[in-house]
């Protein structure tokens, strides 16, 4: 589990974090000049002889291997310091057990096997090169450095410092960011050029005049560029301001103002809104219309043609989708999500909910991870994070998204996409410079049914063909890209469910559970593994499993009681027959199911749980979607730590890929930013304490010295 070949029985307390191993120590002279010179040696070949992004090669992935464990997820908050008690409790024998081809789905053990992780050998043909690429977020560091050191003037300079001052002495960063995007000057001008030079400003309105008499002359026909001199603003030199002196230009800051000359709309457009943007622009103001008068789907190479914020690419109404071609490999992956859906596009208003509309801010970076080498695009994307959101522009869920989606750009080569629910979410700009976020925008869940109930829905429309979803609390680390191979293998045309990852406790009545008092009380009938955490991974064989349960709870959320019919996905088990081959039989293929509103539906956790039961399903993920402090205790954690006496009775296993409750903003900020730093790992090296002058810049990693 900690990303080498080790036994099943070596735990999450003998895991190693790269830069968390440090500890105080007195350091001699001489190791510190040896260090000293390292560091300098370091940066002199990071400056002077860091190769091209292009150049740098492939690097080999991994996968990860597993089994049939479990997984839970529960709104209470795990134990803060799930740490090794003093009494010294047995090793776990670390014997190594053959690894099968293939997880096979079995009745639970008492305990079932962790998942291990082994080189992969050979990468499959269908998995996207894992070329290593710079960084957005690294782009971005170097170009600000860049602009200090050549560009910016000396009170620039000054203003930085004052920055800089704020950030280190408790302003909290989001704090200072929203405080900056709002600063304009109180009487709306602002500097342009010296007297001689060209000013150009967006509306053209400019005055001239001394800054020090403050005296100016407005010209009276907005012009841009105008050249900065009395003749352009009817003055001579009879009547000038301040003869002999160098007069100054300003803009005049307004509302921008869209194509067809009607004022923008500020509070639809990311940032300050001053610039034009497509939603702001938009007739009637809306991102999302009703496909009604459209009679055929905007082909690919024509969407977001016109200045629209939003292009319809898929609908219940097949003619509004776009599709693989016949014999593309996606065209399979299509048909299952057309008869995944039949069901809710029979539903008048649950079919409009199923529409997905592309951000067409958005448009390039879609064009790039739905095309291919040969030439045969398709809507569906290879592999992809998937996460959902909504809300009010500049909310906490904006920023949660954004330190997610940060994360991927520091440690993946795969995209992230963003499904919007709802009118009121904007994206916001510094999402339109990275290019590996793609961004659709669906409407609101009806009939009272919780948000979170998009997260299905995200999953379903996304098309995806192998994909993880993550909430916007989460952060991603090294190593979580393996989990995608480790997805396709498991999740086949005769293993069509969703995995989920076992959640940090059991919720179930068990004696001696110290997690009973959690104890899930919504489901009466037998349960075939552990709680799980609602963070699933998936193929496009899952998504007759995820319509079935999207349906059912739209149909439960109308009030009456009913019955519907869902596929028999059990057949799939003894392979005798596909995924493909059942849902092709039609009714034929599919058993009755009484539905009405019950204890499990109210959120999505507790209907995924029930919905693997129901199926008699055993795989689950070890738990990758960790609490962050445990990146710090890792070396302390006890041997059993999330044991309950059914599942797990030894303790469960844990793999360091990704951390979940990352809601408050600015400590998960400065954590992704020591993550970053330590992503590669570092020798283990002795640190003198933090008080003494002088500190290697190692030592220094997310302690208050290293801000000052």
């Amino acid at each position: 589990c900690s990303g080498q070949r080790k036994p099943v029985g070596v735990w999450a307390s003998q895991l190693d974090v790269g830069c968390f191993r440090m500890r105080p120590k007195k350091l001699g002279w001489s190791t510190y000049l040896k260090g000293s010179l390292a560091v300098v040696v370091i940066l002199y070949v990071v400056f002077y002889f860091n190769p091209a992004p292009g150049s740098l090669q492939t690097s080999p992935s991994t996968v990860v291997r597993l089994q049939s464990p479990e997984h839970a997820s529960a709104e209470p908050s795990p134990p803060a310091s799930p740490v090794q008690p003093e009494t010294a409790q047995p090793e776990p024998a670390q014997t190594e057990p053959a690894q099968p081809e293939l997880a096979q789905s079995e009745p639970p053990p008492p305990s079932p096997p962790c998942p291990t992780v082994a080189a992969q050998d050979k990468v499959s043909k269908s998995e996207p090169t894992d070329v290593l690429r710079q960084s957005g977020l690294v782009t971005q560091r170097q170009d600000l450095v860049s602009w200090i050191n050549n560009v910016a003037t000396h009170q620039e300079l000054e203003a930085m410092k004052l920055l800089k001052q704020q950030l280190i002495t408790g302003r909290d960063p989001l704090f200072v960011s929203r405080q900056v995007q709002h600063l304009r000057p109180a009487d709306g001008w602002t500097f342009c050029v010296l007297e001689g030079e060209i000013c150009e400003c967006r509306n053209g309105v400019t005055r001239y005049g001394d800054f020090e008499k403050d005296e100016w002359v407005v010209r009276k026909e907005p012009k841009s560029p105008v050249l900065c001199h009395n003749s352009q603003y009817g003055l001579t030199d009879q009547n000038d301001i301040s003869p002999g002196k160098i007069k100054y230009c300003q803009c005049r800051l307004s509302p921008g103002k869209c194509p067809d000359g009607l004022p923008v709309k500020a509070e639809r457009c990311p940032g300050d809104g001053n610039s034009p943007c497509r939603a702001g622009c938009a007739a009637g103001h809306k991102r999302i219309t009703h496909p009604s008068s459209k009679k055929e789907v905007t082909p690919r190479a024509k969407l977001c043609f016109h200045y629209v914020p939003s292009e319809l690419i898929w609908a219940c109404d097949r003619k509004l989708s776009l599709k693989p071609k016949p014999g593309h490999k996606h065209s399979e992956a299509e048909e299952i999500l057309e008869r995944s859906t039949a069901k809710l596009c029979e539903d008048r208003e649950v079919a409009k909910e199923m529409e997905v509309f592309l951000e067409c801010d958005f448009l390039q970076q879609y064009m790039k991870w739905t095309s291919s080498d040969s030439g045969a695009h398709s809507p569906w994307i290879e592999e992809a994070y998937v996460t959902y959101v909504g809300g009010k522009k500049d909310s906490n869920y904006e920023w949660q998204a954004t330190n997610l989606l940060r994360s991927i750009d520091l440690f993946s080569s795969r995209p992230l996409v963003i499904v919007v629910f709802g009118e009121e979410f904007v994206p916001p700009l510094s999402w339109q410079s990275m290019q590996n976020v793609v961004v659709f925008r669906m409407r609101h869940i009806s009939r009272g049914v919780s948000f979170n109930f998009n997260k299905v829905r995200s999953m379903m429309m996304a098309r995806v063909i192998t994909g993880i979803q993550l909430d916007t609390d989460q952060l991603i680390f090294k190593g979580m890209d393996q989990v995608f191979e480790g997805t396709r293998r498991e999740i086949h045309a005769h293993h069509p469910w969703p995995i989920l990852p076992v959640h940090w406790m059991s919720r179930d009545e068990t004696p001696g559970n110290p997690y009973r008092h959690y104890a899930f009380k919504g489901w009466d009938g037998p349960q075939s593994m552990r709680w799980n955490h609602a963070h699933p991974t998936w193929t496009y064989w899952a998504l007759p499993w995820l319509g079935d349960l999207l349906h059912e709870r739209m149909l439960a959320a109308t009030g009456r009681r009913t019955s519907t019919k869902v596929w028999d996905l059990e057949q799939t088990k003894n392979g005798n027959i596909s995924v493909l081959q059942l849902i092709r039989q039609g009714e034929a293929s599919k058993v009755k199911r009484h539905v009405e509103m019950a204890g499990f539906m109210y959120e999505d956790e507790d209907m995924m749980n029930v919905n693997l039961w129901r199926h008699k399903v055993t795989k689950a993920w070890c738990k990758f979607d960790l609490e962050p402090t445990l990146f710090i205790l890792q070396k302390a954690l006890a041997k059993d730590m999330y044991f309950d006496p059914k599942w797990y009775p030894d303790g469960m296993p844990v793999l360091f890929l990704s951390m979940h409750n990352t809601r408050n903003f600015d400590p998960s900020d400065l954590f992704l930013r020591i993550l970053e730093i330590c992503k590669d790992g570092v020798e283990e090296v002795n640190c003198p304490p933090a008080q003494k002058e002088f500190l290697m810049p190692i030592c220094k990693v997310g302690v208050k010295e290293e801000r000052v």
